[in-house]
């Protein structure tokens, strides 16, 4: 597409753009005469614009009104034209540090980054939590509690997924202990949660025949840890949706609703995000979003990993005038922080 368009138009087209994205308001060739020195007379930058208009990049919202980007216009904008922040030293040691407060629990690494996704771009952030159905078992940890009580966590790649304390009617020594430790890891070690095959746990059950009341209740947290693989457990963080309030296009309660109605259906933007599961950020802007509501919204999404294996999503949602420079570069850099954190976290669970 940057062949349609000569240097001209190009520039005019981003000074339109980054223009509304400041101002909410139609931006007229006076306008970009006057703020940018572009060496063209505001009726030279009349007739590029409305060739830009033809050509479907600039719309006009009414007859008397100046120009805003179409949906192609912000394609364009954001694929050939933009010139991305950089954020500072400050800002990515403001990440660390915000993530290091929290590191102890997955779950509140997340829903922190949530939080300061719209602290620093002042619009609602979405987070897809790490997808289960990808998930490993890495090692199963047993906790003595007491005597007679045992606390059974199972630990994956992607972070712990279940635990259960289990008391039992006599004492449980060290030794069964270790040997019940050594088996369960032999054979789970590796093994997808979703593959967990009646076989496997028949061969665990001959090899725990000296403790079958445990054997028991691990086969209960084994199932539990497996159906929560396959359905759909996997949690969307949903952070400051009141923030779209203070965009000028969702000032109208009609407007706002069904993009309320959204940010509150877990289902949808599980499917919305589900979609974004792709390494590097992704914009999708308005109709680009197949999902009724959010028509008149962008996205910004970036997927995060841990050990290198993709297992969740991080994004923003905001109006198609969002301001990609500054947002896309903090969603990328937030994933691949969180990424680093949620990589050392599993690796010393091991």
């Amino acid at each position: 597409m940057a062949s349609e368009l000569d240097g001209r138009k190009k520039t005019i087209l981003k000074a339109v753009t980054d223009d509304y994205i400041i101002s909410a308001e139609p931006v007229g060739s006076r306008t970009i005469a006057r703020r940018y020195d572009l060496g063209l007379s505001p009726a030279t930058i009349r007739n590029e614009m409305a060739d830009l208009e033809e050509s479907g990049f600039l719309e006009q919202p009414h007859a008397s009104a100046g120009r805003i980007p179409s949906e192609q216009g912000y394609r364009y904008y954001v694929d050939t034209l933009i010139s991305l922040q950089q954020l500072s030293d400050q800002d990515i040691e403001w990440i660390y540090g915000e993530l290091e407060k929290n590191q102890q629990q997955m779950e509140m690494i997340i829903h922190h980054t949530s939080k300061m996704l719209v602290q620093m771009t002042q619009y609602p952030s979405l987070i897809l939590s790490p997808q289960l159905e990808s998930a490993a078992f890495r090692h199963v940890q047993l906790v003595r509690l007491s005597n007679s009580t045992i606390m059974v966590l199972i630990v994956t790649d992607t972070g712990y997924v279940e635990h259960k304390v289990i008391e039992f009617e006599s004492e449980i020594t060290d030794s069964d202990l270790d040997r019940i430790s050594m088996v369960l890891n032999k054979k789970l070690r590796g093994v997808n949660l979703k593959e967990l095959q009646s076989a496997l746990l028949s061969e665990i059950r001959s090899e725990l025949e000296f403790h079958q009341e445990f054997y028991n209740e691990a086969v209960k947290l084994l199932l539990r840890a497996t159906a929560s693989s396959t359905g759909g457990k996997e949690r969307v963080y949903v952070d400051g949706a009141t923030k779209i309030l203070n965009q000028p296009e969702f000032a109208e309660v009609q407007k706002f609703k069904p993009l309320l109605d959204i940010l509150e259906e877990e289902e949808k933007l599980y499917k919305l995000l589900s979609n974004h599961v792709q390494r590097g950020a992704q914009v999708k802007i308005g109709h680009e979003n197949e999902t009724f509501g959010i028509n008149d919204c962008s996205i910004v999404t970036a997927s995060y990993e841990i050990a290198g294996k993709t297992v969740g999503v991080i994004g923003v949602l905001g109006p198609t005038r969002m301001d990609y420079a500054k947002v896309l570069p903090i969603v990328e850099h937030t994933a691949a922080i969180l990424s680093e954190f949620l990589t050392q976290m599993c690796r010393r669970s091991k």
